[in-house]
């Protein structure tokens, strides 16, 4: 669970909160796998390296499994499949905006002093996933001109801004045609 926590997209999810998810799953995984892990017959691995694969390196490769399959939508894939309509694991749409914003993708923020910051999401960019504080680093801010089109700004330069400052974002995909 620890695994796929790291390794998927979104908000780290609360351990107070994960903690019957996180006991159901550990039982449901141990149930599972240690029939599989002693077989008499089969792979000769000493008890320390079957210990290892059960209790760490199967753990490891099913909670990357997980993650893959949560962020290509597999999951949403069955259930639409099935008619079923599953609560999104993402639990924010500033998460989910900026779980699917490239490196090289422009923004547009609108702060609520009415001031914009125009930038592109160039190294080192971050948008925070803790609920409580969100914030936002551009890595490259770029100036808009009178005319409205864009320029890198001289010298290269980033803000952090903090959400409580943040009015609206709008997000640019690929090349910038000027604005």
């Amino acid at each position: 669970m620890g695994v796929r926590a790291r390794a998927a997209s979104g908000s780290l999810p609360k351990f107070h909160d994960q903690l019957v998810w996180y006991a159901l799953a550990s039982a449901g995984y141990y149930a599972a796998a240690t029939p599989l892990f002693n077989v008499p017959s089969g792979f000769k691995l000493d008890g320390w390296q079957i210990d290892f694969l059960e209790y760490f390196g199967v753990p490891a490769l099913v909670g990357l499994a997980w993650a893959y399959a949560t962020d290509y939508g597999i999951g949403y894939r069955i259930a639409k499949a099935c008619r079923l309509h599953l609560v999104h694991h993402i639990p924010a749409a500033w998460d989910y905006a900026f779980n699917r914003t490239t490196t090289g993708s422009y923004l547009l923020v609108t702060l609520t002093d009415g001031s914009q910051v125009a930038g592109r999401m160039a190294e080192p960019s971050f948008a925070s996933s803790d609920g409580a504080e969100r914030d936002l680093l551009i890595g490259e801010v770029w100036a808009i001109g009178e005319d409205r089109q864009w320029s890198p700004s001289h010298p290269k330069r980033g803000i952090l801004l903090k959400a409580s400052d943040i009015r609206y974002i709008e997000f640019f995909n690929g090349e910038n045609d000027g604005g």
